[in-house]
C-alpha cells in the first residue's frame, strides 16, 4: 500500500441514487443530446466573433491575471484583435512548462523561442535562491490601458 500498511483497504462501489432528474438527464444524453447539438451546430453557421464569445473561451481557458497584465482591458480592443486575445490565452495556459510553451506556440504559427533574442536568463545563485541576469534588454514594463 502507499503508506506502507500491507493491509488491503475494503472499498466498494458507492451506490448511486437514480433520482427522476438524474434518470431525465441520462436519458436525455442516451437519445436527444446529439439531435440538440446539431441544431444549435446549425444554428450557428453565421455566428460572428462577439465579444460574448471571446469571453465564453477566455472562460474556458481559465486566464489569470497574467492576461490582463499582457492585453490590458479585453472590452475596449476591436473584434479584429479577438484572434490575437485567444493565441495569448493560449500561451499563457501552456507557459509552465518551456517545451509546452514552445510546442503550443509552433502549433499557432508563431516564431520558435530559439529564433527571438534572449531577453532575460535565469540562474542559480547559492542555497537555491534565483535571480535574473540581464543579457540583452531589460524587462518590458506592464501595458496599462
Amino acid at each position: 500500500m502507499r503508506d506502507g500498511s500491507t493491509r488491503r483497504r475494503r472499498t466498494s462501489p458507492s451506490q448511486v441514487t437514480w433520482t427522476p432528474a438524474r434518470v431525465q438527464v441520462h436519458d436525455w444524453r442516451r437519445h436527444d443530446r446529439l439531435d440538440d447539438l446539431r441544431a444549435l451546430a446549425k444554428g450557428a453557421s453565421g455566428l460572428l466573433w462577439s465579444h460574448g464569445l471571446l469571453n465564453a473561451l477566455l472562460e474556458e481557458l481559465h486566464v489569470s491575471e497574467d492576461f490582463d497584465v499582457l492585453v490590458g482591458r479585453v472590452a475596449r480592443l476591436p473584434a479584429s484583435d479577438y484572434p490575437r486575445l485567444l493565441a495569448i490565452a493560449l500561451l499563457l495556459r501552456h507557459s509552465w512548462c518551456p517545451q509546452d510553451l514552445e510546442r503550443t506556440a509552433s502549433r499557432l504559427g508563431l516564431p520558435s523561442q530559439a529564433s527571438l533574442p534572449p531577453k532575460v536568463r535565469t540562474l542559480r545563485r547559492h542555497g537555491g535562491h534565483r535571480h535574473r541576469a540581464s543579457t540583452r534588454a531589460p524587462l518590458p514594463e506592464p501595458r496599462t490601458r
